[in-house]
């Protein structure tokens, strides 16, 4: 670089947007910039705003209370009410609008601009096929207005795990398992789910076409609805697929044994015709897997009797308006369709998953199943919503299928997979080693040795490398964005220690990782999850699990200094790992990203791009730069390679106009370089063994 000025930080009032402020419990007041209406275009890889201006998104699962009803609330650890899925209410998810205010102004003063919006199919529809909750409906569209008020963009997400609430995760209405004749109540008693409402001890809880057409219509009324509001293009600018889809037994080549593609096995693992034998109440032995030192191994065997009783129903449930036809037969659905029969309990078509009936060839789940679910959910949201962007997410850590860019359907689509790192995610520890779980499944490596991890450093790499692998296979769809739809990090590490003595280390280094790995690579991201509800006790009120950024107990608790330190306290309480979640970031860059590195420890924010020799300079680079990091204008210098900056504190916004660049980095003809540091004048800071990943 060959020179940097440094401004004078008292000249920082002037604006150039036009601001928000809306009040908070403090009484104190935050300032964001109105930019939602501005319409969003592709090019390639980056998404781009009105004034050419490349952005990314800094985003939030919001939320993962909204899995459960809010009337009456039945989180997963409650029996009570539980089965009764019809008489529910989903109006309060993922908060009232009474407390919207207060979590959409936490949400901005922490950086985030972006919302991967959970509505569940069971919210929009839960009474039956085809009765929608339109009172739920409206109050979706409300809390949708008020994220606009706040400058939010927004996808929504039609969110699942394991399919509903009443197999062990959630997502689908309670009908649709009583349409396939499955008695729920007795799922815990044939070992057919294991789930948290009906777990003998809940606070133990071991950690785990006709139906299209309804799935895409319910979110055709949604889409309809936000399209009336007119928060279409602007504020919600589309639909996510589906939530982690899986292909069950499809492709399982002998139902006699545990499908290869079933890579995680812990607990009791039946195989899929054991499974189909305890749904009919016949005792089964299972194996019992675990964790072991090569991976996953059998660590002993379970005798599972169901005592008679079945996962199936005897007679239809009454109230619905639907006629069955003979693919329904009463009892097993399976032994109807021939694969086993009940009176010699013998397995008579153990390859009956492994061909498509209708090719007569071994079944591409990507291209038979999930790719026209895809295509028919598209159209269905299209009819509607003509310029939605349809974020299409592949089933974890897999290829996503390939779509021709030729058809118009195809348009304006964005990759959104998910990661985690599964060791920090399953053990509930940042290690000092993790495996490279998805470059063996590439097939990186030959052995399972080589693809061990050891040290910070080399674990920080492999994080940047696996997105790297990840963020490159968006090009199965084309030349699209990719967005990664879920990170993060478990926060009940080594046995909830940092809900007994505050220090919250372990949790700030496993953020750290992760969203350096993603600063890495320069990819947008929705962090999973900020849950309203959360607390020490229950977590993210689901299955056990707790991810939530943010807790109701942190209010009860004095923060670790090295959360609470510099920030601001009126909506900082209730953060964690604030520390490593707070960071610089470019929101729009009058250019197009090269770099982007912050090192929370020395407060070192460094950020590098380019554009055309003669670019339009009249629309700012805008730069977050929180105030928990930077809040005072003697604590920290700000450099750059060309032209002037505007700093607003309330703001938290950094400003950059650049002009000529410097032609040392110069990298590409006909193309500047710019780069802007802010660091800390401060030195009394510790590095506590902090690495960068490349």
């Amino acid at each position: 670089m060959t020179r940097f000025d440094r401004q004078d930080l008292s000249d920082s009032s002037e604006k150039t947007e036009t601001f928000y402020s809306s009040s908070v419990s403090d009484d104190s007041s935050v300032t964001m910039v109105l930019d939602s209406n501005d319409t969003l275009r592709f090019s390639g890889n980056w998404i781009k705003d009105s004034s050419d201006r490349t952005l990314l998104f800094r985003g939030i699962n919001l939320s993962g209370a909204s899995k459960n009803p809010a009337s009456p609330p039945i989180p997963s650890h409650q029996p009570e009410g539980f089965f009764d899925h019809r008489n529910v209410n989903f109006v309060g998810r993922p908060f009232h609008l009474d407390e919207a205010d207060q979590h959409f102004v936490r949400l901005r003063q922490w950086g985030f601009n972006f919302l991967r919006f959970i509505v569940t199919w069971e919210a929009l529809e839960h009474s039956g096929p085809g009765i929608y909750d339109h009172e739920f409906i409206d109050f979706t569209i409300k809390v949708l207005i008020k994220a606009r008020d706040y400058g939010f963009r927004c996808f929504i997400d039609p969110h699942q795990d394991v399919w509903s609430r009443f197999s062990g995760g959630s997502g689908a209405p309670g009908w649709t398992l009583d349409l396939v004749g499955f008695n729920m109540r007795n799922f815990t008693a044939t070992d057919a789910a294991i789930v948290h409402n009906t777990y003998e001890n809940p606070e133990k809880f071991p950690k785990m076409e006709y139906l299209q057409s309804h799935f895409c219509n319910a979110y055709k009324l949604l889409a309809e609805k936000i399209c009336e509001a007119q928060l279409h293009d602007s504020t919600v600018i589309g639909f996510d697929t589906m939530n982690e889809p899986s292909w069950g037994f499809v492709g399982a080549k002998d139902l006699n044994k545990i499908p290869e593609f079933q890579e995680y096995r812990r607990g009791r693992i039946p195989t899929p015709f054991q499974a189909m034998l305890l749904g009919e109440g016949i005792p089964c032995t299972l194996e019992v897997w675990d964790i072991v030192w090569y991976g996953f191994g059998v660590v002993g065997k379970e005798r599972i009797d169901p005592n008679g009783k079945t996962a199936w129903l005897k007679d239809d449930p009454e109230g619905y308006p639907w006629e069955k036809g003979p693919e329904f037969p009463k009892g097993c659905i399976w032994a109807g369709h021939g694969i086993w029969d009940k009176k010699t309990k013998e397995l008579l078509r153990p390859d009956y998953f492994a061909i498509n009936p209708d090719t007569g060839r071994e079944p591409d789940w990507n291209e038979d199943c999930l790719k026209p679910f895809v295509q028919r959910y598209a159209r269905t949201i299209r009819s509607v919503y003509s310029n939605a962007i349809i974020f299409v997410q592949p089933p974890v850590l897999e290829q996503p299928p390939r779509f021709d860019k030729s058809d118009e359907l195809n348009e304006r689509l964005v990759y959104s997979p998910h990661w985690y790192d599964g060791v920090t995610l399953v053990q509930k520890r940042y290690n000092w080693w993790t495996i490279d779980y998805l470059g063996i499944k590439r097939g990186k490596y030959r052995g399972f040795l080589p693809a061990i991890k050891v040290g910070d450093r080399a674990i920080k790499r492999n994080f940047a490398d696996q997105l790297e692998l990840i963020k490159n296979e968006r090009e199965f769809l084309g030349d699209v964005p990719c967005i990664i739809g879920e990170i993060g990090i478990p926060y009940d590490m080594q046995d909830k220690k940092a809900y007994k003595d505050g220090d919250y280390s372990q949790q700030i280094k496993a953020m750290e990782a992760s969203i350096q790995a993603l600063e890495a690579n320069l990819l947008s991201f929705t962090l999973w999850n900020y849950c309203p509800d959360n607390n020490h006790e229950w977590g993210d009120q689901w299955n056990g699990e707790d991810l939530s950024i943010y807790s109701l107990s942190i209010h009860g608790e004095k923060i670790h200094s090295m959360m609470s330190s510099g920030s601001d306290q009126g909506s900082d309480v209730g953060g964690r790992a604030l520390e490593s979640l707070l960071r610089p970031f470019p929101i729009k860059t009058n250019g197009q990203p090269l770099s982007l590195k912050f090192n929370p420890y020395k407060k070192h924010f460094e950020y590098v791009f380019k554009n055309p020799v003669n670019p339009s300079a009249d629309s700012p680079t805008e730069i977050y730069l929180p105030r928990h990091h930077f809040s005072e204008s003697e604590d920290f210098s700000i450099y750059h390679s060309s032209g002037k900056w505007k700093w607003d504190k309330a703001s938290q916004l950094l400003l950059y106009w650049h002009d000529v660049g410097d032609p040392e980095d110069n990298e590409e003809e006909n193309h500047l370089v710019h780069r802007i540091i802010v660091e800390s004048n401060r030195r009394n800071y510790e590095e506590s063994g902090w690495n960068d990943c490349c």
